[in-house]
């Protein structure tokens, strides 16, 4: 792929997840509840990814320690599903804190199959990420089956990984874990902090995109209109050194 198709084809990425966080975004405007929020944002998802059907998992970690079917599209009915850590392709991915990507679920040995025969659903391929905030994970997203019958790739999974991380901080964002958070820390687990760094805001690419980013962050929504936007002028001028230089000159430039 030339230099110029590949620059072009990185920027229509860019524009579909930019797309793709507006809608989830949207979703979330009116939403009060963690489970309408799963709900509400789990159709955005799958979409995006192309995908048949789709379940968000969560853990109740600080609660009787079950992970429970909290929002499905497709794929039939959970009800009365549960597992504990570990159990399962979900509960698998919850534990260890990691993505798995399964081309071909029928021919797995992690795929145990009990929820199809449940369901009467056949489960051909699947993609399933943590939902985390720093590193403590309170559930999983499970993508199964690419809707023109393929597999599905890293490319997948990488985007996956993309919207599960933007779905954490928008539900952090909206108040929706603060219940979560909490318990967490009643529990003597360490708040978790914000999963941005500095080169992901500044090396955004675009001013919309590096936008999002700080509005994101606790610390900007925090300020007052005229202070955030003097934090986005100055940093629409820090981006755009990042733009016209190369990533370990701005790094030198920034940290010396």
């Amino acid at each position: 792929m030339s230099l110029e198709m590949e620059s072009m084809w990185d920027a229509m990425k860019g524009v579909y997840y930019q797309r793709t966080i507006d809608q989830l975004e949207k979703s979330l405007e009116n939403v009060k509840k963690l489970e309408e929020a799963l709900s509400a944002s789990l159709d955005t998802v799958v979409t995006a990814i192309h995908a048949e059907a789709g379940t968000f998992w969560y853990y109740d970690q600080f609660g009787d320690g079950r992970i429970r079917p909290k929002a499905v599209y497709g794929g039939g009915d959970l009800g009365g599903i549960s597992l504990l850590p570990g159990e399962g392709i979900a509960g698998q991915v919850i534990q260890a804190g990691e993505p798995v990507i399964i081309p071909d679920c029928q021919k797995d040995p992690r795929w145990a199959g009990k929820v199809d025969a449940k369901t009467g659903f056949q489960t051909k391929s699947m993609i399933c990420v943590p939902l985390a905030l720093d590193r403590m994970t309170f559930g999983s997203i499970q993508i199964i089956n690419k809707t023109d019958n393929s597999s599905f790739d890293e490319k997948d999974l990488a985007f996956a990984q993309q919207l599960a991380s933007a779905t954490a901080e928008l539900f952090r964002r909206q108040g929706l874990l603060d219940d979560y958070i909490d318990a967490a820390v009643a529990a003597g687990v360490k708040k978790p902090a914000s999963q941005l760094n500095f080169l992901q805001v500044f090396g955004a690419a675009d001013d919309r995109e590096m936008e999002h980013q700080l509005r994101r962050l606790e610390e900007f929504a925090n300020l007052r209109v005229p202070e955030q936007e003097e934090v986005l002028r100055l940093a629409r001028e820090m981006r755009k050194y990042f733009a016209n230089n190369s990533a370990r000159k701005a790094r030198r430039f920034f940290w010396r």
